[in-house]
């Protein structure tokens, strides 16, 4: 029996081999909140019964079974990579640097987007659980954000093929884990590769959203959607806030000014694993514009400003995603 409130709920999922198959969890966040909607399409058919004042029941009919859904978490040194990797969209590589440090690198793909089965366990007040699973799942997109003082936050949004009630709850384990925080953090900008560490940065989010056909039904296919595409240009954008400094002035305020672009590592870097091989965490977006208002006073205070930044192709270089950790697999 689990606690009879949200604190003995469970959030896992797992990747599937076939899209729409359900694979039980073996994996499990340490999650703040999370849901799974279940899509409802009633159309209600609208002949006359001779007499009767009202629409007949037995023609209110459902006519699909999809979901969607998010989860939000604080982003760990574990368990990241395949919601990273249905994220970015490409086939994720891990792979070991040295001894037991592995290295994972998902890198903005073409709609390659791996399906996950995600699964709630949602705790009635008496403590029995029930059991809330969506399979065909894909990661249409996330928000990442943290500052000085806080601990970096993913909200993780998808689509799913079917809601389910009725798979059994996946035996809930959780690995030893630890989450990437401000202290950790460094935003460095510049040269593809070569970006050199900002100061004066007090904040930074980041939005990666994937526009796809998620409501693409075909007669034949029992109510359940084709295997949704990409239908637009990935979208990644996001924020800076940062004090007026003549450093930001001129990394951040003059680039918007002249509309140039730059190329954005956003790291964090934790615990030494081996060598000189720590944990870590690095958001890089190469060809990054700034948008926003040039620096303005509004009191007394301390000068400060928030700048938005979205990304555009350089015709090299693709975003990425690099997570070091000692988890031996995606």
């Amino acid at each position: 029996m689990a606690i009879g409130s949200g604190l003995g709920s469970s959030f896992g999922f797992s990747r599937e081999s076939t899209y729409g198959t359900y694979v039980a969890p073996t994996k499990f966040l340490r999650a703040k909140s999370y849901t799974i909607s279940r899509t409802q399409e009633r159309p209600q058919g609208e002949g006359i019964t001779s007499g009767v004042p009202g629409a007949l029941g037995a023609h209110y009919v459902e006519t699909v079974n999809g979901a969607s859904g998010s989860v939000t978490f604080d982003v760990t040194n574990k368990v990241m990579g395949l919601l990273l990797e249905s994220l970015t969209g490409g086939t994720s590589s891990s792979a070991v640097e040295t001894g037991a440090a592995y290295k994972q690198i998902h890198t903005l793909a073409a709609d390659t987007k791996k399906p996950l089965t995600f699964q709630m366990g949602v705790p009635y007040r008496t403590g029995t659980v029930a059991v809330k699973t969506a399979t065909g799942c894909k990661v249409t997109g996330a928000e990442f954000s943290c500052d000085t003082t806080g601990i970096l936050s993913a909200n993780v949004n998808f689509d799913a093929q079917k809601y389910d009630e009725g798979q059994t709850l996946a035996a809930v384990s959780y690995l030893s884990s630890s989450p990437f925080h401000g202290k950790q953090s460094t935003l460095k900008m510049g040269t593809f590769g070569a970006e050199v560490a900002q100061t004066g940065i007090t904040s930074v989010s980041l939005n990666w959203n994937t526009p796809m056909d998620t409501d693409d039904y075909n007669l034949g296919g029992a109510g359940l959607k084709v295997e949704p595409v990409a239908n637009g240009f990935a979208d990644i954008s996001g924020s800076i806030t940062a004090d007026w400094t003549t450093a930001v002035a001129t990394g951040l305020h003059d680039r918007m000014i002249a509309n140039t672009s730059t190329s954005i590592s956003w790291e964090f870097i934790g615990a030494l694993i081996t060598g000189a091989i720590y944990e870590r965490i690095v958001f890089s977006i190469p060809g990054v514009f700034f948008t926003g208002d040039p620096q303005s006073v509004g009191g007394a205070e301390t000068l400060s400003n928030s700048y938005a930044f979205t990304w555009k192709y350089d015709g090299t270089n693709l975003p990425s995603i690099t997570v070091g950790t000692t988890e031996t697999a995606l």
